[in-house]
């Protein structure tokens, strides 16, 4: 459980609106890793971008970034 409540839809802000329609289309909902990042949506923007350009990069592999994204959810207990 998170210690922070994550931040309702209304209060979003809106410099992370493509972020959150982003997730909505492509999962259905909103994350509550977006929500968290709603209190700093700098860093949510930054990180978005970082995650984007390594994607766009080619410098990992496909197999290997899914490999690695199932890892870090086994990690954190997440059932991804």
């Amino acid at each position: 459980m998170a210690r922070l409540p994550g931040v309702p839809d209304s209060e979003i802000p809106q410099e992370m609106r493509e972020i959150v329609e982003a997730q909505r289309k492509h999962y259905g909902c909103v994350l509550n890793s977006a929500r968290q990042l709603a209190y700093a949506p700098r860093v949510a923007i930054g990180a978005a971008a970082m995650t984007r350009e390594l994607a766009r990069s080619r410098q990992i592999e496909p197999r290997l970034s899914a490999l690695l994204n199932l890892r870090i959810a086994a990690i954190v207990g997440c059932g991804f």
